[in-house]
């Protein structure tokens, strides 16, 4: 039974001290190439999300920006001016790119998930001063990122989380209806991660209007591409500063602007707002302490790439970039509605895609595309694959996955028989696991979590578990199997 199990996981190896004496360069570098062996093939393609490429030439650039940079702290605005100016710039031409001619206000920060953390922390401060809420709420769909509730977390503030309408949108009256004297703030997403559609904004800031409420909208992974989208003709939605309503906007740069990883921009329409995210000791015996994020120490790398991104790939780059992400989005897209065996999952108003197979199992077809060496999302309720496309698959990765596709496509259903004797497997070992205590059932699967290297994918078997546990059984168990990948 453990074999199933241990199987969904890859062995991790590590050297446990510090060596006396430090290891040559070539060594340290034979053994970095060695560590990656069982990682993804990316920038073949291979993954479908998390990575981002602009390809060799722009890297070498940005990598190059980063390196200049690498010791020094954008921390303190009066120590390094350069980062201060990069920074401001970084900030001012996001703003221009998502709204023309509205004087907006912002930072750098590490990712999406800071920047939602301070646009809820602002709104958190923002209501105590100004409507004295001491039990914030926050109204999202159940389609908005994790990082929302995550952030509500932290904050102690209560997320309100509507369920998505039958299509798979935010239900606009359910969300309404949900408003109340303790709201706080309204969130939408531009767009949404799992289907890439993105929320009646126009909408959502007409609400937040009527009901004298900030809006949040989350475009970290869309506000990029969508705003070159509509530079290039196609009807995007709006999403942005130009809809009265909307107050804060996040975007990451490490996604479809193509910086470095851990590069995110917050902004707000008025300033008062932003200055609600600031950190201040004043009477520190330390010194006045003031950071701008979350952060304390901000990395001056993240900083001059992400702005050497943004001025080295040029708008020229960044429409050549999406137009190539939008022609592997259409190929992949086109090949999904004219097969009898596929259906997408919504209708994405970007480069994602979301799909489920109609007459083979989804998760099996997903573990066998992972044989393949392709990385995928699985999403549920319901159940699909999860596609994150740009521009790295638009030069023969598309076509390649597709082939794959078809082929593990008509393998399963060739296979009919040893398909069912397989389900039947798959069926007995998760009914054995649902038989066990949640404890037993708990500690068998996390002292299986760190296996030898799979032969094949059998992540479809945590799904069929999970679904007979309980919310907060189901988090504690994953939560458990984290915890065992880390030392």
């Amino acid at each position: 039974m453990e074999k199933f199990i241990q199987e969904t996981f890859v062995i991790l190896t590590m050297q446990n001290e510090i060596p006396f004496k430090g290891l040559p360069s070539g060594e340290l570098f034979d053994k970095l190439e060695s560590l990656r062996v069982n990682d993804f093939d990316w920038k073949s393609g291979k993954t479908f999300g998390a990575v981002y490429y602009p390809g060799d030439s722009f890297a070498r650039v940005i990598s190059k920006a980063y390196e200049m940079y690498k010791n020094e702290n954008a921390f303190d605005p009066q120590l390094f001016k350069s980062l201060l100016t990069m920074e401001n710039e970084v900030v001012q031409q996001t703003a221009s790119l998502l709204s023309p001619k509205i004087k907006l206000y912002g930072n750098i920060t590490s990712g999406g998930t800071e920047s939602i953390f301070l646009a809820l922390l602002s709104a958190r401060e923002w209501s105590k001063k100004t409507k004295n809420i001491s039990d914030p709420e926050v109204i999202l769909s159940s389609s908005a990122h994790p990082a929302f509730t995550k952030a509500c977390k932290f904050l102690e503030i209560k997320p309100i989380v509507i369920p998505t309408a039958a299509n798979l949108r935010l239900d606009f009256n359910a969300y309404k209806k949900a408003i109340n004297n303790n709201t706080i703030l309204l969130v939408g997403s531009a767009p949404a991660y799992p289907y890439g559609m993105i929320d009646p904004i126009a909408e959502l800031s007409q609400l937040a209007l009527e009901n004298k409420l900030l809006l949040h909208v989350d475009a970290c992974i869309g506000g990029f591409i969508l705003s070159y989208l509509r530079k290039m003709g196609y009807e995007i939605p709006p999403f942005d500063f130009t809809l009265p309503g909307v107050t804060s906007l996040s975007v990451d740069l490490h996604k479809y602007a193509y910086a470095p990883k851990g590069s995110s921009v917050l902004l707000y329409k008025e300033e008062e707002l932003r200055k609600t995210q600031f950190s201040v000791q004043a009477n520190w015996q330390g010194g006045v302490y003031a950071s701008t994020t979350f952060l304390g120490t901000k990395p001056g790398g993240v900083v001059a790439s992400s702005w050497a991104a943004l001025n080295h790939i040029g708008e020229i780059g960044y429409l050549h970039l999406t137009q190539k992400t939008w022609d592997a989005t259409q190929l992949i897209k086109q090949f999904i509605i004219g097969h009898n065996s596929l259906e997408l999952l919504g209708e994405s108003d970007m480069s994602i895609l979301a799909f489920k197979a109609v007459d083979v199992d989804t998760y099996k077809l997903a573990d066998q595309l992972n044989d393949l060496g392709w990385y995928i999302g699985r999403l549920q309720n319901p159940e699909g694959i999860h596609l994150v496309i740009s521009q790295i698959h638009a030069d023969g990765a598309a076509q390649e996955f597709l082939e794959d596709l078809s082929r593990v496509l008509i393998n399963i259903q060739r296979n009919s028989v040893k398909s069912t004797l397989t389900n039947i497997s798959d069926k007995i070992s998760s009914g054995f696991l649902n038989l066990l205590s949640y404890n037993k059932l708990r500690s068998t699967i996390v002292r299986s979590a760190v296996g030898k290297q799979p032969k094949s994918s059998k992540k479809r078997l945590i799904y069929g578990v999970k679904e007979q546990l309980d919310e907060e059984e189901s988090n504690e168990l994953f939560r458990s199997i984290m915890n065992r990948f880390y030392s």
